[in-house]
């Protein structure tokens, strides 16, 4: 049996949807072409080429991606392998670009730093309540902590939106006394985890670089069936 992906390989993969798809297309795509290039006989290239179908049809399907699906309707699937190759790749195109667009002002924060930014979040709020600030600066400043409380349940953390509000709130601490003293710290923490996965998000993504292109590759030796007489070409559009 031949498998494309290690369990290693799946605990790797970004959290993102998307992302993972990609991710694990690539790494698919990567595989199959090294076992194929290295393959004895047709058998081994046969198995290689189908396990690579079911593994990314599986994963557009189980990551809800509007991607390529197993040739079911062909006699033989395997005719079908080089239509899916170009449907997988023009996927994880489309998946690149559209993530390209809207991740440069965003991030997506981990459960982790979700519950910690909250934590953050509790202790301004107990702070702006036990402080001796105005009664109509409190109300400002409560409303502006539920403001970025909702940016926060969005997929991905508005970058500008969020340092827009956390620069009001930090305006607020002006006046008081324990407040003064503690809340600073607090918007700074806030600042200090989204920085840090906005910088390991924009790490994995250079990590994961751009999808390598496939070289073409001799036909099977032997070939005496339909699906042996297909073979890579430089056609393929990656």
């Amino acid at each position: 049996m031949i498998t494309l992906m290690t369990d290693e390989d799946y605990d790797h993969l970004p959290e993102d949807p998307t992302m993972r798809f990609v991710a694990l297309e690539g790494l698919c795509r990567r595989n199959v072409t090294q076992i194929l290039h290295d393959a004895d006989g047709d058998y081994v290239a046969r198995l290689a080429k189908q396990e690579y179908m079911r593994t990314v049809a599986s994963a557009a399907s189980t990551l809800e991606i509007d991607g390529p699906q197993y040739p079911t309707n062909l006699g033989d699937p395997i005719e079908g392998f080089e239509v899916f190759l170009g449907e997988a790749t023009a996927t994880a195109t489309r998946l690149r670009l559209q993530n390209t667009t809207h991740r440069a002002g965003s991030v997506r924060l981990s459960e982790r730093s979700r519950g910690r930014i909250e934590l953050q979040l509790r202790r301004l709020e107990d702070l702006i309540n036990s402080s001796d600030m105005p009664d109509e600066r409190r109300v400002r400043l409560r409303r502006r902590l539920e403001e970025f409380r909702s940016e926060l349940d969005s997929p991905r953390l508005n970058l500008g939106r969020a340092m827009t509000i956390l620069a009001a709130l930090g305006l607020g601490v002006t006046t008081g006394t324990s407040f003064l003293a503690d809340a600073p710290e607090a918007i700074a923490t806030v600042v200090s985890i989204i920085g840090a996965d906005k910088e390991a998000e924009d790490r994995e993504q250079v990590r994961l670089g751009a999808p390598p292109k496939m070289k073409a590759l001799p036909a099977p030796p032997n070939a005496t069936t339909s699906w042996e007489d297909q073979e890579l070409t430089d056609d393929i559009p990656f």
